[in-house]
């Protein structure tokens, strides 16, 4: 029917032109459709594109140890294009993605699904030998005290010349105290972490970065005591009589003596070990191991000038051993340990005790395997620590145990014999 309308109005329209060359008018067909476009119909349409579900995927972003990310993440619309970047901490290096094949620290994502990704970061591997063993030297540089200093694994020596109406030290003490050190820094000893032990090396020497950059590290050895010369330059009326004294002061961190022929000494063997492992203990455990493992700097803090000092892991470790009563501080101050005077005094005497029985040094060098009541006799072996005192044990392991190595008794006292014997070992690079 509908082909029949069509011809019959093609017929009519020919019919009807004028006969000249001019081609017919083609009028469009009528077409019949059921199907009408409304205003209606339009807006329905438009109804159900406004209503298209918007789809949004999660971001997840996270760092590895060693360094920081520019964003954690979120919730993104599909299709968002995002950069992450991943920043190294100072010593560390980026070496890559979890979740994505990307090499370059710079990562552009476009979402369309749910994504996890982690930056990873490794240490970078050290070309410098923190290691070394240097030589005794003539140095006046150290103030008038000194004459001589010696460098071992970051920690400077400096030993103290005929002043003040007392000798010198004999350089075979120095070197005797050196070779000490080398034994409690040994890298291939058993537990050692050697990038943590590297670590502390760079602190006692003050490096860029550490906490006291640019202050190196000092163990000044004497004669006797202080009060063997005259006057003393260890009290305040004496510092200023030993000319350039107080600038190495100012520009050291020192803490501690190491006494040839200590006064207090009955100059056996085992009385020297405990005079320098002692001393020395002060000064690498404030001034290096601080710095060694990661978190050791906050929680090994013993500066007692600074607010929240009770709350450090160190501090807690020590108010559990003084409430059990296994560290007795009746002897400091007034025995408060959140007294500032007296608390630094505290924590420096309980890390060296600590580390003493931990490696049950004082049952074997101590006068009588006993120095009760100041330690208590039932804490003088890791057992001993674990039951009694165990944040103290936890807090050997994780922060000194990884980076000072435990010397031998047969070793220490081959360096140390009975009467100021015994050779040093001790062999400059």
């Amino acid at each position: 029917m509908k082909n029949l309308i069509f011809l019959f109005l093609t017929v009519i329209v020919y019919s009807c032109s004028s006969g000249d060359d001019t081609p017919p008018a083609i009028i469009a067909p009528v077409v019949e459709n059921n199907s009408e476009v409304t205003s209606e119909n339009t807006e329905t349409a438009e109804s159900a594109d406004s209503e298209t579900t918007v789809v949004k995927y999660t971001l997840t972003v996270t760092s590895g140890d060693g360094g920081s990310v520019s964003s954690s993440g979120g919730s993104y619309d599909e299709g968002t294009s995002l950069t992450i970047t991943a920043s190294p901490n100072e010593g560390y290096e980026f070496i890559g993605w979890t979740g994505s094949d990307e090499t370059s620290s710079s990562l552009t994502l476009s979402l369309n699904s749910d994504t996890t990704i982690t930056a990873n970061f490794q240490k970078i591997a050290s070309t410098e030998n923190y290691y070394l063993k240097g030589k005794l030297i003539p140095d006046s540089s150290n103030g008038e005290w000194f004459d001589r200093s010696l460098t071992v694994n970051g920690l400077k020596l400096v030993v103290a010349g005929a002043v003040g109406g007392q000798l010198a030290v004999p350089d075979i003490w120095a070197f005797k105290v050196a070779r000490l050190v080398t034994l409690l820094m040994d890298p291939l000893a058993p537990g050692i972490d050697k990038n943590s032990q590297e670590n502390m090396i760079k602190t006692l020497k003050g490096d860029p970065g550490t906490w006291h950059e640019g202050f190196p590290t000092a163990q000044r050895v004497g004669y006797g005591g202080g009060d063997t010369y005259s006057p003393n330059p260890l009290k305040d009326e004496g510092i200023s009589s030993y000319s350039g004294y107080q600038e190495f002061l100012n520009t050291h961190f020192a803490n501690d003596m190491v006494w040839y022929k200590n006064v207090d000494s009955t100059f056996k063997g085992d009385d020297d070990i405990n005079e320098v492992v002692e001393h020395i203990f002060h000064t690498i455990h404030l001034y290096g191991v601080p710095g060694g493992v990661d978190g050791s700097i906050n929680a090994l803090n013993s500066n007692t000038e600074v607010a929240g000092f009770t709350e450090t892991e160190l501090w807690k470790a020590m108010k559990e051993a003084i409430d059990n009563s296994v560290f007795g501080v009746s002897d400091y101050g007034n025995g408060d340990p959140t007294n500032p005077e007296f608390a630094g005094i505290m924590l420096k005497e309980y890390m060296y005790l600590l580390n003493y029985s931990m490696w049950e040094f004082g049952s074997t060098f101590w006068d009588g395997g006993s120095l009760a009541p100041e330690w208590n006799d039932n804490s003088r072996t890791p057992q001993g620590i674990e039951t009694n005192n165990p944040l103290g044990f936890a807090l050997f392991n994780k922060y000194f145990a990884p980076v000072l190595s435990k010397p031998s008794v047969e070793t220490l006292r081959e360096i140390f014999k009975d009467n100021d014997q015994g050779e040093s070992g001790y062999i400059p690079d």
